[in-house]
């Protein structure tokens, strides 16, 4: 960001998800369409429909991390996709120990589901337990991996980050905001430095809970598709390095984007259900246009939140075309590449759209068949090469018509 304080400078990336781990397997996704979607595996169902979830080895993704015995016996699932994000993010910005602490660097990190996989995990041992004729003492050592903050909590002492740490609670737009939060930390001087982004893991209550609400689509997402038929839940965690222009070129870091907007709204609407004109989606983009002193004509994407489910991409698409107007930009959705990761989705999908800046590729909208009504949208339906886009918008929306833009700028 660089309007009334610091530019914000992105210097390293972190990813997980159910394209695999890191930033070079989720951009072989992109680049080939490769679809996420299966039975859930580390989930206790007989439901088969389709999830993003990591299927690789999360032990051998956190093996170069100092982690001690006694803290990997306190770290569950989504600490686990949090600190693997965390972790590469800190790899590739180089930062070393010691300019952590000089750096002041804190945490901002988005969740929603938190703990919920493991304390699951002891309520229903505890119900096996209770049917037994010889119940066991459980150990309630479990329920502290369920607390929001706990994850947050454990990337701080792994990585030893004395600055502002704080876990944000938006539902779907929490990885957005917190990496907005996060960079007016730098804008106002209180910090050089700041690691945020959003995790979250599968669990059965969002598993069967989206099932129960009937949004979830049996074969998969289908963004702005007439005929959609619901999301697909996913997991992992997307993490930025963020640090003040000043700070990151001081040290020679390399710089792969730059921050320039950030906007969030509220719909006070319903407590699910968007705003039906996308006032509140709206207002959001525009606000982070404005922070980022951009006309909509400059934005060269727009990587969309794009849920796949009725109410969301009818909304959002109405405020995308009021804002760049019909079939003004670029759009696409990538929630059939992983899901929708929740609380991770911000940050997972923030760094789709700094790829999509650095590659010059814009990834397809997998699932289009029949374009939706509502609005006017140039929907890539196959990947896009614009190596001259100079600047992309995320937008994530989350329950409680909590709404959040990000924009992203090539660096100078």
């Amino acid at each position: 960001m660089k309007t009334g304080g610091r530019s914000v400078a992105i210097t390293g990336l972190g990813v997980i998800g159910a394209f695999g781990c890191g930033v070079d397997a989720l951009q072989a996704a992109l680049d080939s369409g490769r679809e996420a979607g299966g039975p859930p595996e580390s989930l206790d169902t007989e439901l088969t429909l389709p999830v993003g979830e990591f299927r690789g080895d999360l032990q051998a993704a956190l093996a170069d991390l100092p982690i001690d015995a006694r803290m990997q016996q306190r770290i569950a699932r989504p600490d686990m996709l949090a600190l693997a994000g965390c972790g590469q993010a800190l790899a590739q910005a180089g930062l070393t120990a010691t300019e952590l602490q000089r750096g002041r660097t804190g945490l901002y990190l988005g969740q929603s589901v938190c703990g919920t996989w493991a304390s699951e995990a002891h309520y229903l041992e505890a119900r096996r337990q209770a049917d037994s004729d010889w119940p066991e003492k459980l150990s309630r050592g479990d329920l502290l991996l369920h607390e929001g903050a706990h994850t947050l909590d454990v990337a701080a002492r792994v990585f030893g980050l004395p600055g502002r740490c704080q876990s944000v609670m938006t539902a779907c737009s929490s990885g957005a905001n917190a990496i907005g939060l996060a960079a007016e930390e730098i804008r106002a001087g209180r910090c050089d430095a700041m690691l945020a982004g959003g995790a979250d893991s599968l669990s059965l209550i969002t598993y069967l809970g989206f099932n129960s609400l009937k949004v979830v689509s049996p074969d998969g997402p289908r963004p702005f598709d007439r005929e959609r038929q619901g999301m697909m839940v996913g997991e992992g965690a997307g993490v930025l390095m963020l640090e003040s222009l000043e700070h990151a070129k001081a040290r020679g870091a390399t710089v792969l984007g730059l921050l320039s907007g950030w906007g969030h709204s509220c719909d006070a609407h319903h407590l699910t259900a968007p705003h039906p004109e996308g006032k509140g989606a709206e207002a959001a983009i525009r606000q982070a246009l404005m922070q980022a002193a951009l006309q909509s004509g400059q934005i060269g994407y727009v990587n969309a939140h794009g849920t796949a489910t009725q109410d969301n991409d009818r909304t959002e698409s109405l405020a995308i075309e009021r804002v760049f107007g019909p079939a003004g930009v670029p759009v696409s959705s990538t929630k059939r590449y992983m899901g929708h990761t929740l609380a991770a989705a911000g940050g997972i999908e923030a760094v789709v759209s700094i790829q999509a800046l650095r590659t010059g590729r814009l990834p397809a909208n997998l699932g289009l068949r029949e374009a939706l009504e509502d609005a006017q949208l140039d929907l890539l339906r196959v990947a896009r090469e614009v190596p001259s886009v100079q600047h992309v918008l995320s937008n994530s929306f989350g329950f409680g018509g909590n709404n959040a833009a990000l924009v992203f700028s090539r660096s100078p």
